[in-house]
């Protein structure tokens, strides 16, 4: 089988590589240290996951690799037309390949869940972090702007590592009982959440056999009014 690349954020093989120390701290140096707790301000819409997908693309120097990730649980908090909070629960364990078939697809599937013995933490390690989280903690109503109408600001949670994250999206309401948040494409950088299989950011001698650092979401999310 090919081992792939890194992709949901995540993928292959294993070398053992000598680490930068020095960049660990940097993994973590803008890491959200707390989250809000209690109920936000809002009308609640509970998260209807049939309507919810994430897309995810990771990529090497010359080829890339897609797939999805199930949203699960969630709540969302509007207040007038603004998103005021909430959570969405990301189901890591769940994650798919959709860009090749076979034992391809399910050799790097299991790499990027961890579920092959030796390789549990290259990347996701879904048996200890089964879930992710995104926490919603703000929004801001954009003004004529092609590819949103709001700004959402948030926090990821992934392998116990929480950092900021922000993009715009298209949100409609505009039914009085339902939400569709449909998110313009962003990136992050998977190293922020100690992902470290053939990243450069932790190891130096990696020359073309690197994994790049940012993944792509094309992330949407339907709700219905409780």
């Amino acid at each position: 089988m090919k081992s792939l690349f890194f992709l949901p954020v995540f993928l292959i093989g294993l070398t053992v590589l000598s680490c930068k120390s020095a960049n660990k701290e940097e993994t973590t140096a803008d890491a959200v240290t707390t989250l809000p707790t209690g109920t936000p301000k809002g009308v609640a819409y509970k998260v209807d996951a049939p309507r919810c997908v994430l897309k995810w693309t990771g990529y090497k120097p010359t080829s890339s690799h897609f797939g999805e990730v199930p949203i699960g649980d969630g709540t969302i908090y509007v207040d007038g037309d603004l998103i005021a909070g909430g959570s969405v629960e990301i189901k890591m364990s769940e994650l798919t390949v959709l860009d090749i078939e076979g034992e391809d697809r399910t050799d790097l599937e299991n790499h990027l869940k961890g579920t092959t013995s030796g390789q549990e933490d290259h990347f996701f390690n879904v048996q200890k972090f089964p879930t992710a989280t995104f926490t919603i903690l703000s929004s801001e109503k954009l003004e004529n702007d092609p590819v949103g109408t709001h700004q959402i600001n948030g926090a990821l949670t992934a392998k116990g590592i929480t950092n900021p994250v922000s993009f715009k999206a298209m949100v409609d309401l505009s039914s009085g009982v339902a939400m569709k948040v449909v998110a313009e494409p962003f990136v992050i950088d998977r190293s922020k959440w100690d992902v470290r299989y053939r990243s450069k950011s932790f190891y130096d001698d990696l020359n073309d056999k690197f994994i790049k650092d940012e993944i792509r979401f094309e992330l949407t999310i339907g709700a219905i009014k409780t």
